[in-house]
């Protein structure tokens, strides 16, 4: 049986950044490369994570973070694909862009419209599927962690708790899959924004439960 093709577009938390050194989780360290790990007789992981990816802000000098600006090149260059899953939104709780977590749920959802029309542009006959995932909480340790200069403190905790609800919603108006990573893991306490070893190891393994349950009612 020819494997699923499985792309998950994300930011840090996908990359697999590593809080201690600034440097990248091993492969099989990452929540992603656990969950290939977990299924490799009949998925195929491909990894789209960057660090500081947006839904679809634009920072002064680091446009590229842009994930709706990228996610057309991003699917045509993977094509044929099975499930694409788009897990972003964190970095737009930055103070910068003043977000609110429906705002940011819909910007996820627009990658996610956009990476849809492009694949059944391509592919018209496919039958690709969609999921949005919603990323993890913010934790408290983010108002004294090395990053918390950029977000807004106790303010920023407290909308991420919404993501939930607001990417449960767009999954619904759009006819997408849901996913709910915050059910899963949780923010590392030495910043509150990324998945420690221990978390990429509960959201990897939750995961590939998810893909087994999809994968055996395609």
């Amino acid at each position: 049986m020819e494997k699923k093709r499985i792309l998950i577009y994300g930011d840090s938390n996908t990359h697999g950044f590593r809080i201690s050194d600034g440097l990248r989780y091993d492969r099989n360290q990452r929540w992603t490369g656990i969950c290939q790990n977990l299924t490799s007789e009949f998925a195929e992981i491909l990894e789209e994570g960057l660090n500081g990816r947006t839904t679809c802000c634009d920072e002064p000098g680091l446009e590229f973070r842009n994930g709706l600006a990228y996610i057309q090149p991003c699917i045509r260059t993977h094509l044929p694909l099975d499930l694409i899953c788009v897990m972003v939104g964190t970095n737009d709780l930055k103070a910068v862009f003043g977000r609110s977590p429906d705002e940011i749920a819909a910007g996820a959802a627009e990658i996610l419209k956009r990476a849809r029309q492009v694949a059944e542009s391509k592919y018209p006959q496919s039958n690709c599927q969609y999921l949005l995932m919603s990323p993890i909480e913010v934790g408290e340790a983010l108002l004294t962690g090395p990053f918390g200069w950029e977000f807004e403190g106790e303010l920023t905790v407290e909308k991420s708790k919404s993501f939930s609800r607001a990417f449960a919603a767009q999954a619904k108006e759009n006819n997408f899959y849901f996913f709910d990573a915050a059910r899963y893991a949780t923010a590392g306490k030495a910043d509150g924004l990324h998945l420690d070893e221990m978390n990429h190891e509960k959201l990897g393994r939750a995961f590939a439960a998810w893909l087994r349950d999809w994968a055996d009612k395609c």
